[in-house]
């Protein structure tokens, strides 16, 4: 399950060389940060390194920033909802809100409660961006090199779209990929598929590790064409591709017995409002006999086979757009043209749910995303940066499959969680390296929860300001204070715990995060506090008691919160 790079070996044995002779020729460019891949983490991290005074450079594949929430067309952000949705998603949120009009006309579909057309989430994106001093994304760009100058400074060498070579001089390097590509760059362990009990003590887990990973899906973004005919005849569905879609919807499903299927089985209308856009679009991305598609070990290890396998992804989801066009009779649903910069008209790249993980010792299990004794939350992490709240959801094709066949998987209710800043850090292989996407230590159980945009973002931007204040300071990132961290992240409106009813833009957020970091506030204490009502007694007792303070007779409980942390912080 571990894997060192060759260019790890191949930079150890350059160490002596000078440098003029290792650069041969190609140009040297100086930075602080470096980011490789623009995705929902690393543009996070990228803007909030910049806005605290750091030289960040992304370096980007596609011509897009954002991946799975724009280059991979899923455009409704799960989990993180109202005040868990804090820092650069609340910004991001506010752009779209703007744009669209309403709270209404973002919930256009079930599946969230903020859907959007990807190129206008593409949009805003580049307006957090562009106007960020110090900040420099190189678009359709490859990382391709990885070496180590010395103990505090990385050279990472890159192709441009042009074949041009740059080496980029820099103190922080983050991994920011859909894979983990830069893991495996800068000879991190990490880890690939699910791992056994006994390696993790988590009882979900299965007795013997294996490369079961969470399916792929080749996202398509879908417009309303009233009028258009049915495909030609050229273009029937392939009769295997038929019958892996029977039982997608009610329509066209020869036995809906949701026990046999191990799952609901839903009429067209649950169908396709599900991933409905603004603006008569839908997002395809339909987890029951549709357009989710297995992966295996070969998609990290092999470029060759990667590229095959996304071709054949693709194939699969038009196959799949074909068949609701034939079988199910919806000819008027079509590919959307005026959405992504791709001739073919699907996203620059698939949605990635599982990624090489980070191996440091210091993973997040499901004990870290479990309630226990009843609590409302899951257990308080000290050292937290960043928080999600999403359940355990897990991707495989093979859970549909006949009993028989079937990948069986049993995972229990997560609550509120927090993030801890172990999960990004390694250990002794690279002081320089951080994980910034869903290649953070945790186990594949906890992946399920940890992978969505939100909770990414939030992710992205903790670890920019990690590394924004390791270059400030010209210490590694993991000897940075955390304290330091989660003060520079609550000035930026990051929770690190998360209040439902109060986000950053609430009078109380500042001193929600501070009570909860001074151990006021708990994993006992409700995820809605309700900051406008009347402090309830239990509560005003509660809190002042621990926050060895007076409580003040007659605020509300946003008020109650403020003057504990006043009195708190004037000691």
């Amino acid at each position: 399950m571990y894997r060192r790079s060759f260019l790890h070996l191949l930079s150890a044995g350059l160490a002596g060389v000078p440098l003029a002779a290792r650069l041969g020729g190609r140009r040297l460019v100086e930075t602080d940060i470096l980011v490789y891949g623009g995705g929902a983490g690393g543009t996070c991290a990228a803007i909030q390194a910049a806005r605290m005074g750091a030289r960040v450079t992304v370096i980007e594949p596609t011509v897009w920033l954002g991946g799975m929430i724009t280059s991979a067309g899923v455009s409704a952000l799960d989990g993180n909802k109202f005040g868990f949705g804090g820092g650069l998603v609340h910004e991001f949120r506010q752009k779209l809100l703007a744009h669209y009009g309403s709270d209404e006309a973002l919930f256009s579909g079930w599946v969230s409660l903020t859907c959007y057309e990807p190129h206008i989430g593409q949009r805003f994106l580049r307006e957090l961006v562009d106007p960020v001093d110090g900040l420099t994304v190189q678009y359709q760009t490859e990382v391709v090199g990885y070496e180590r100058e010395n103990e505090t400074r990385r050279l990472v060498t890159t192709i441009g779209p042009n074949g041009e070579t740059t080496v980029y001089r820099c103190a922080v390097f983050i991994d920011g990929t859909e894979y983990g590509d830069g893991l495996k760059l800068a000879g991190a362990r990490y880890r690939l598929g699910r791992e056994s009990q006994d390696e993790t003590g988590e009882a979900s887990a299965p007795e013997q590790p294996d490369m079961e990973m969470q399916d792929l899906t080749y996202v398509a973004t879908l417009a309303r064409k009233p009028g258009t005919p049915p495909p030609p005849a050229a273009t029937v569905i392939e009769q295997e591709y038929r019958q892996s879609f029977a039982c997608s919807t009610r329509a066209k499903c020869p036995n809906p017995d949701e026990v046999l299927l191990n799952h609901t089985v839903h009429d067209w209308e649950s169908f396709i409002t599900y991933g409905m856009l603004p603006n008569d679009k839908v997002m395809l991305n339909w987890p029951h006999h549709s357009n989710d598609y297995p992966i295996n070990e070969a998609v990290f290890e092999d470029c060759y086979y990667r590229r095959r396998h996304i071709r054949s992804a693709k194939l699969h989801t038009m196959q799949y757009v074909r068949y609701m066009q034939q079988e199910l009779g919806h000819p008027e649903w079509v590919l959307a043209t005026d959405e992504y910069p791709t001739a073919d008209h699907l996203p620059l790249i698939p949605y990635m749910r599982e990624s090489r993980r980070l191996d440091n010792g210091q993973m997040m299990t499901t004990a870290d995303v479990v309630a226990q004794n009843g609590n409302p939350r899951a257990p308080i992490q000290p050292n937290a940066i960043a928080i999600g709240d999403y359940f355990l959801d897990h991707h495989h094709s093979k859970h549909h499959l006949p009993p028989a066949e079937r990948l069986h998987e049993d995972y229990p209710d997560s609550a509120p969680f927090q993030i801890p800043i172990g999960v990004f850090l390694p250990n002794s292989d690279d002081a320089c390296l951080l994980a910034g996407e869903k290649n953070i230590a945790i186990t594949h159980i906890v992946n399920g929860c940890t992978r969505l945009q939100p909770t990414v973002m939030l992710q992205g931007q903790a670890i920019g300001a990690l590394a924004a204040l390791a270059v400030a300071r010209n210490q590694a990132p993991a000897d940075v204070e955390v304290r330091d961290v989660q003060h520079a992240l609550i000035d930026a409106g990051a929770p690190i715990y998360g209040v439902y009813d109060i986000g950053s833009d609430h009078d109380a957020f500042a001193a929600v995060q501070h009570l909860a970091l001074a151990g006021v506030l708990d994993a006992t204490d409700p995820t809605e506090l309700k900051p406008d009502e009347p402090a309830p007694e239990e509560w005003r007792a509660k809190w002042s008691s621990k926050a060895n303070a007076e409580a003040p007779a007659g605020p509300t409980t946003g008020e109650l919160l403020i003057q504990l942390a006043q009195q708190i912080a004037t000691r």
